[in-house]
């Protein structure tokens, strides 16, 4: 059977798009990775400066701090947080918050337009080191400030610092980016979808050239070759009915009945690749399809070899279901159901059966041919479909090599499939599944 090269382009094209759409993804969420850790440290060497800038105004706000203090009945205004006021005028406090607290973190002043809840905010622990702190939509930074700072041992504690800075404008920013990669790749998968088609179809097409040309030089060689076989049988032939071999030496005899033999051989051999090549048309001939019962067809051709099964010491076996209708060609469909038959027979030891079953599976019509043979190795049981091609001596027989290679192209023809398995007892089960009509 011809391959089908409409498939591989297909499967090529759709590896090709896979990978291409894997690369872009991978590419894209790098550079979402990075993009996002990039805006991650900015944010918080935004949160960072913020806190250092405040801090350096700790000093001048404790001053006034303490100063106000001095004033008889200022404590309320004190916890209120608006007892001082932050240089903040060259700095841009939308979406940003800064809090001042003493050593007792009370608030002593607070700045910017970003909300969020304090208390929930300010660390539980580890009040003397400087931490990030996590926000529903933002970043925050704790910062203890010291008067002096030469040394951890003369270090006095004056107050704390929060910083925060809002991720909204990030995040959206982030959407933003992670949606236009998602498109990107999306696009460049389609992009390579396209390209991957023209590719893969001008990469096959010398293929498809050549298995072309193989296809013509086999049927034009098997339709030469069928011209002087007929010649050499039609000579046998009238050998045979005049006599002559009776008269002749036993040795010339001999020789002529082994020519008479091979003559026969490669007539069926030609016969076979002119079915195969008739078979590996693109569009099958449909002048001989019609609607049969497979059932009976397998119950005509299991008393058609019953004598030939009695002689090899083979019990044949039949399990029907009926009605099995089937639309397709009658001559293909006994073709197919006589080269499994007959392999099967060859390859199964005297005293032994082979069985034939056909049941519905499904939309589809199951013909089973089990035998009781050496079986085939799962590694082999692809291979057995290819022209020429035998398992081992034990399957090796008078055949040309082309039986199962002709049954899967006609099991292919009907829109059908063939596969090999194994049986309980060893053998081989060869399953065919064909579409079945009502």
């Amino acid at each position: 059977m011809e391959p089908d090269l409409s498939r591989i382009r297909r499967k090529l094209t759709g590896r090709y798009v896979v990978i291409s759409a894997f690369v872009l993804l991978v590419f894209g969420l790098a550079v979402f990775l990075e993009v996002s850790r990039a805006r991650t440290a900015l944010l918080r060497e935004q949160v960072q400066q913020l806190a250092s800038a405040a801090a350096s105004q700790m000093p001048l706000i404790l001053h006034e701090v303490e100063e106000y203090n001095l004033l008889p009945s200022q404590t309320a205004h004190l916890e209120s947080g608006h007892v001082a006021l932050l240089d903040a005028g060259s700095t841009n406090l939308d979406q940003k918050r800064i809090v001042l607290l003493n050593k007792n973190r009370i608030v002593l002043s607070q700045f910017g337009t970003m909300p969020f809840d304090l208390q929930a905010v300010l660390p539980t622990s580890q009040f003397d080191q400087r931490q990030y702190l996590n926000l529903p939509s933002g970043i925050a930074y704790w910062r203890p400030v010291y008067l002096r700072e030469t040394s951890a041992s003369d270090r006095q504690l004056e107050g704390y610092v929060l910083s925060a800075v809002s991720t909204a404008n990030a995040d959206r920013e982030l959407m933003r980016l992670r949606n236009g990669l998602l498109v990107g790749s999306a696009m460049g998968a389609l992009a390579a979808a396209v390209l991957s088609q023209w590719m893969v179809g001008t990469s096959l097409k010398p293929i498809r050239d050549q298995i072309h040309r193989l296809v013509r030089f086999t049927s034009d060689a098997s339709h030469e070759l069928r011209h002087p076989l007929t010649a050499i049988r039609a000579v046998m032939g009238s050998v045979r009915e005049r006599g002559y071999l009776q008269r002749a030496e036993p040795e010339l005899a001999h020789k002529l009945a082994l020519v008479d033999q091979a003559t026969t051989a490669m007539a069926t051999l030609v016969d076979d690749l002119l079915l195969l090549t008739r078979l590996d048309r693109t569009m099958p001939d449909h002048k001989h399809w019609r609607r049969f019962d497979l059932a009976e067809l397998a119950e005509d051709l299991l008393a058609l070899y019953e004598e030939r099964a009695r002689n090899l010491g083979v019990q044949l076996a039949l399990d029907l279901q009926r009605p099995a209708w089937v639309t397709g060609d009658p001559d293909q469909l006994r073709r197919l159901m006589i080269n499994l038959l007959v392999n099967a027979m060859q390859i199964t030891p005297a005293g032994s059966s082979v069985r034939v079953a056909i049941h519905q599976q499904g939309h589809q019509l199951a013909l089973v041919v089990d035998d009781q043979g050496p079986g085939i190795p799962p590694e082999q049981r692809q291979l057995v479909f290819e022209r020429f091609w035998q398992a081992d001596a034990s399957r090796t027989g008078p055949n040309s090599g082309l039986g199962l290679s002709i049954a899967r192209s006609i099991a292919d023809v009907h829109g059908g499939s063939i596969e090999a398995q194994s049986t309980s007892s060893g053998g081989c089960r060869m399953v065919v599944l064909l579409p079945s009509c009502p």
